[in-house]
């Protein structure tokens, strides 16, 4: 202990030594003879050789509460009232002419160099006057440092290094010093001023600068460092936040250094006031001294009480507050009891922690012994900045080495406490090792013996479900499903054991790449929407559609969605399950978010262990082992992202977790692997989406999928077969080109796509489209009998697992359009046989007309006659095999009609026209004809008054045309309105049914019908724009 002792006292006092000691070296030695003496400094015997630059230290003339020029001093009697000032020193507190000077006022300082051995360009270099000055060399301004002047009001503070040059000849120079302070507590000249020649003064400004600025960089990368460090344990999950405070210190000290001595930092901000760069450094210092205080008290609480930290703290930022808000002459008054209260915590804490390390064990004296030296290091910092205050020291530099030294002794007892806790854990490793290897062992190897039989047991109980060996009674078909409900339960235990156990040994390969989060949660909320098992939970995506792709592995990504939508569906009996998602920062946080039971806080982190659930008769209740969420997170972590839970018992549960955003590169790279080999059948990029391929057949098969490689190979498979082919990578694509295409003979639809997963393609398809009208064949990566049974009961007509074989893809694509081909000719005669059966309809009414015209006007009779031979000339034009007409054929047919209507019901009959030119577009006929009909023979002659009908035909975007027939009848109740589209057979005539059943069988559109009672009916529908036929 008597060795301990001496080391400690010995340690101290060399420390406090090298404070005076580097006091005598902060000055040069300079001779004796090149002093400032009576105002006068002879340089006669200045050799610039031995020594280029002098200090111009010694008695200066100087006049108080005065501000003299050159010219004044040419004025006889004007030396008569000097006194003689020391400089460097400060004049408060000094007397003069019988009276003690304050720290604020004015003064002249001058001097004279005599016998300058030669004629140069020569340099002046003040450090530090406080608190404005303006110097000169004979009679020439060479610098001025705020605004010195006899009144406060008009007096300015400034106080940065600045050289001046100047010229001059051999013999004497003049210098004078301007200096007045009316806001610091020390006034004068405290600091050298340096004389020299210009080369050697400008390279002593530099290693000056260069030292300061090495000093800065030293503690901003150690505040980097700490900061590093912080991180990187946080990641670990050990926030460290005495790194922080350290970090916090190291920031503050050297924004504080660099603000102090030649201020370099001044360079990088330039426009900053004096005052505010001042009030900053202060703000520096005392924000680094709270964070050591609080600091110590973290590191050793039994080194200081919290109660008297609590009062360091407290004193320090409220001096901080003061400098933020009160001007610098006001707060600078409380100055010394904040430096007395700080300099006797470090006093106390370098006494407790010599006596903690004297009384120390072995293993705890390093960490003890660096604690005494960063206190010690740290006293001596502030001795040495209350030295240099008080003029005492000519620079701060090695008050500045005791900082730096304070931070590097710091990081070595960080560094050893990091290996202490390292040593510790790999203890705690070892000893586990063992134990946990054994138990790996046995649940992989206990997972393979189990999956092959497991396999079978399920296989076998659903082929005897299906009456592979016969019918089955209801009763074995019921212990049947439970045995294969059980076998799939047991499967998915076993799969998540086995990814347990890979997970455990690293076996987890992720392939990364830009995925599209909406369409993966699309597909996810898909299939379990269908293992809701009549629950009455709604399934909501809120993923915004503009979402970036997020960098993932779209399977292990599907399988994380699927544990934690899963886990909520499953604690969720009603409500809500939702899942969304936001950018934050460079990251995708994803959520979902439910409705059920909740989660206790005290279990909330124990639920990501393996084997562990949140209670044990919750596992009861609902089941499972409590591994999907341990894989879950893991999964996440493997992807770079973390994942958190929320929860209110009773009210609901909240699962986070995030994903790194998909760079540049990741989607670049994806695409460019399959741009890379120069291949006649190349796919373009995006932008060239649509491709049109015209084979032999006229059997069109529309491809959707958004992965190259698998676009090229059915691309071939499909044209060796000869179809005619559409190929598009996104899913709003494939519904535009149905737009286009209404004759489309099958789908081959990817079920992962960016914009839009497959699901809902097939969803807006079947909106369309029967299963007989549009056959769909589906794609998947997962082949998932439970994606595929979902995409059957929504409308998919057949499910092909990818990768897939070509000879069974082409298999399926063949009977599928054979089906196609099998509707699309009953189609056909349906088609015909609605035409057929329209005319005599029309027919009927028109000579109905006539023949009531005949007996009251034979002549109008006769007219609307040729009128009516004339439609049928071009009506029955067997010549038009397409069974389409001209617009303008349409119009003149409901002119014709509009007539014969006329001449019948005279003035309560009126019709207006709206149609734009279409001289070239093709429509079927009898398609605006019977919605005249019906405005006016069931709206307008419902009513005693009659009315009017207005027939529009408009151009829309894309090439569409709108038809419009709107009259203001009698209008239809709501169950009317619902009846007027039901099949002919089911009511009487020919009408609304029948056009509406054409206009979806040949371009799969529908009419759109808005009638109120007593005002009218407005009844319209589009006919597409022709597609365009690029190749073919």
């Amino acid at each position: 202990m008597l060795k301990r002792t001496l080391i400690v006292c010995l340690v101290g006092l060399i420390s406090f030594m090298l404070i005076p000691l580097s006091t005598l070296m902060d000055h040069d030695k300079q001779r004796s003879d090149l002093r400032v003496r009576d105002g006068v400094m002879d340089l006669s015997a200045w050799n610039d050789e031995e020594s280029r630059i002098i200090r111009l230290d010694g008695e200066w003339e100087f006049y108080w509460n005065r501000l003299l020029t050159a010219d004044d001093f040419r004025q006889a009697g004007a030396n008569e009232q000097a006194a003689l000032m020391k400089v460097p020193s400060g004049w408060n507190g000094k007397t003069v002419h019988g009276q003690l000077l304050p720290a604020h006022g004015y003064a002249t300082y001058r001097m004279v160099l005599k016998n300058v051995p030669a004629a140069g360009v020569f340099a002046l270099k003040k450090t530090n006057i406080r608190f404005s000055s303006a110097v000169y060399a004979n009679g020439q301004k060479l610098f001025e440092d705020g605004k010195p002047s006899g009144q406060a009001s008009s007096y300015r503070a400034g106080n940065v290094p600045q050289i001046g040059f100047f010229s001059a000849e051999k013999g004497d120079v003049e210098i004078i010093v301007h200096v007045a302070n009316f806001d610091y507590s020390n006034a004068g000249i405290p600091a050298s001023i340096y004389f020299g020649e210009q080369a050697a003064m400008l390279a002593l400004q530099q290693k000056a600068k260069a030292h300061e600025l090495s000093t800065f960089a030293i503690l901003a990368a150690l505040a980097l460092i700490y900061v590093i460090c912080f991180m990187t344990a946080a990641l670990y999950g050990k926030r460290d936040h005495s790194l922080l405070l350290f970090a916090v210190i190291c920031l503050f000290y050297a924004m504080f250094n660099g603000l102090t001595g030649e201020r370099v930092l001044l360079m990088y901000l330039p426009a900053i006031s004096f005052e505010t760069m001042f009030k900053v450094k202060d703000v520096c210092s005392m924000a680094g001294l709270i964070a050591v205080a609080i600091l110590f008290y973290q590191l050793r609480k039994s080194m200081i009480s919290l109660a008297f930290a609590r009062f360091v703290v407290l004193v320090l930022s409220g001096y901080t507050v003061l400098i933020a808000c009160l001007p610098i002459p006001v707060y600078l008054t409380v100055e010394p009891f904040v430096i007395a209260v700080y300099e006797s915590m470090t006093i106390w804490l370098l006494v407790r922690t010599a006596a903690l390390y004297i009384k120390s064990a072995e293993g705890d004296r390093l960490e003890r012994f660096l604690l005494f030296a960063a206190i010690l290091c740290l006293t001596l910092y502030a001795v040495d900045l209350i030295l240099f205050s008080f003029s005492l020291k000519d620079n701060a530099w090695v008050g500045q080495f005791y900082i730096i030294l304070f931070n590097m002794i710091v990081m070595v007892l960080v560094v050893l406490r990091f290996f202490e806790a390292y040593r510790t854990v790999n203890e705690m490793k070892d000893r586990l090792l063992q134990l946990d290897k054994i138990k790996d062992d046995f649940l992989s190897n206990t997972s393979h013996e189990l999956k092959t039989p497991l396999s079978a047991i399920v296989t076998i109980t659903d082929t005897l479900l299906k009456g592979v060996e016969g019918p089955v009674t209801a009763k074995q078909a019921q212990n049947l499903a439970i045995v294969a409900g059980s076998g799939r339960r047991l499967n998915e235990l076993v799969n998540e054991l086995l990814d347990y156990s890979k997970m455990k040994h690293g076996d987890i390969t992720l392939y990364k790449t830009g995925t599209d989060l909406r369409a993966i949660v699309d597909s996810v909320i898909g299939i379990h929407s269908f293992l809701l098992g009549g629950k009455p939970i709604e399934l909501v995506n809120r993923v915004p559609e503009n979402m970036p792709a997020v960098y993932a592995d779209g399977n292990r990504l599907v399988q994380i969605l699927h544990n934690l939508l899963g886990n909520a569906i499953k604690f969720t009996e009603r409500g809500t399950v939702e899942i969304s998602a936001d950018v934050v920062r460079d990251k995708v946080e994803v959520r979902v978010k439910d409705t059920g039971i909740g989660i206790a806080a005290h279990m909330r982190e124990r639920i990501f262990q393996p084997f562990e659930q949140a209670d044990a008769s919750e596992t009861r209740n609902y089941g499972g082992t409590g591994l999907g969420l341990s894989i879950t997170k893991r999964l996440v972590e493997l992807h770079g992202g973390d994942i958190r839970v929320d929860s209110v018992p009773g009210q609901g549960t909240l699962f986070a977790f995030t994903l790194l955003l998909a760079p540049a590169s990741a989607m670049e790279n994806t695409a460019a692997r399959w741009e890379e080999p120069p291949a006649r059948d190349m796919l373009p990029a995006y932008s060239e989406y649509p491709i049109y391929i015209q084979g032999e057949k006229n059997e069109r098969v529309l491809v959707v999928d958004d992965d190259y490689a698998n676009l090229q190979a059915m691309i071939n498979l499909l044209r060796l077969d000869g179809y005619s082919i559409v190929v598009v990578n996104r899913g709003q694509l494939a519904l535009e080109e149905l737009a286009k295409w209404p004759g489309m003979f099958l789908v081959v639809l990817d079920v992962m796509m960016p914009d839009m997963s497959g699901y809902e393609v097939l969803s807006k398809v079947r909106e369309r489209f029967s299963l007989f009208e549009l056959p769909v064949l589906m794609l998947t990566a997962k082949n998932r009998s439970a994606d595929a049974k979902w995409a059957m009961d929504n409308g998919a007509n057949d499910f092909v697992g990818k990768p897939f074989e070509g000879e069974e893809l082409m298999a399926r694509v063949r009977s599928l359009t054979r089906l196609k081909a099998s509707v699309k000719t009953a189609k056909d005669a349906e088609i015909a046989f609605l035409r057929s059966q329209i005319k005599p309809h029309f027919l009927y009414n028109a000579l109905n007309s006539i023949a009531t015209l005949c007996a009251d006007d034979p002549h109008s009779a006769e007219e609307l006659t040729l009128q009516l031979s004339q439609y049928l000339r071009g009506s029955f034009d067997f010549k038009q095999l397409d069974s389409l007409t001209t617009v303008d054929k349409e119009v003149e047919l409901v002119e014709a009609y509009v007539n014969i209507e006329k001449a019948r019901f005279g003035a309560r009959l009126q019709v207006e026209y709206d149609v734009d030119a279409c001289p070239d577009r093709r429509i079927p006929p009898l398609v605006v004809q019977p919605l005249v009909e019906n405005a006016i023979r069931h709206g307008l002659m419902s009513k005693a008054s009659g009315g009017k009908v207005t027939i529009t035909v408009k151009k829309r975007a894309n090439a569409a045309i709108r038809f419009t027939v709107e009259d203001n009848g009698c209008g239809m109740s709501d169950r009317k309105l619902k009846e007027v589209l039901l099949p002919d057979a089911e009511r009487k005539g020919v009408g609304l049914w029948n056009i509406s059943q054409r206009i979806k069988l040949l371009y799969g559109g529908s009419i759109h019908i808005e009638s109120a009672e007593g005002i009218g009916t407005k009844v319209s529908f589009d006919i597409p724009g022709q597609p365009d036929k690029r190749g073919g």
